[in-house]
């Protein structure tokens, strides 16, 4: 009886250490993936906030005829690829308005982050700009942004328009500047945006 039960204790072991390792991947591939889906949350996190610091500081800009100084620095895993979009588009459609900004409107300005490779990698903002705000880059001054400061163009800057799918179509990582060179009682905003890597 003994010797039965020694040959059948054998014969199962291979079965239950096949079992094991079937088990041990499972729990190594759900871990792996887990983890990977946590790292994509922070990473869409750090975008989501570094969206929120550029639409802040370009509604400044525009409301308090200000000039911002910051930097746009989300993860790298979220901009590593070309495959990676980030834009400011201005919307002509009022029910698209609706939708984005919660107020009817016939055009609003709507910052867009999307990359194809990460899951539910797609986060919009609605930017509080008057419709007829002004994006320049050629009449834009190449003086510094206060007494004393360097000019622009030497310091690595170069003025960009965020809404121009000719200037890459996206919105880069690196240093911005943010000014409003409106003159006094000019009804709509000429914003200048420069940008240095």
């Amino acid at each position: 009886m003994a010797k039965f039960l020694n040959e059948k204790a054998q014969a199962s072991a291979p079965f239950e250490l096949f079992v094991a390792v079937i088990i041990m991947a499972f729990v190594v591939v759900v871990g792996y993936t887990m983890l990977e889906r946590v790292n994509d949350e922070v990473c869409l996190n750090s975008v989501d906030k570094e969206m929120t610091k550029f639409k802040t500081n370009l509604e400044e800009t525009v409301s308090r005829k200000s000039t911002k100084q910051f930097t746009f620095t989300p993860q790298d895993r979220c901009f590593s690829s070309k495959y990676t979009t980030m834009k400011i588009e201005l919307e002509r459609k009022r029910d698209t308005c609706a939708a984005r900004c919660s107020y009817p409107s016939d055009q609003c300005y709507v910052m867009t982050y999307y990359n194809p490779n990460i899951a539910e990698a797609f986060r919009q903002k609605c930017l509080d700009l008057p419709p007829l705000t002004t994006f320049l880059t050629d009449s834009c001054p190449s003086e510094g942004i206060g007494e004393g400061d360097a000019a622009l163009t030497s310091s690595g800057y170069t003025a960009i328009d965020p809404t121009n799918p000719a200037d890459s179509n996206r919105i880069d990582k690196g240093s911005y500047i943010t000014k409003n060179i409106s003159p006094a009682g000019e009804t709509y905003p000429r914003i200048c945006v420069y940008y240095k890597p």
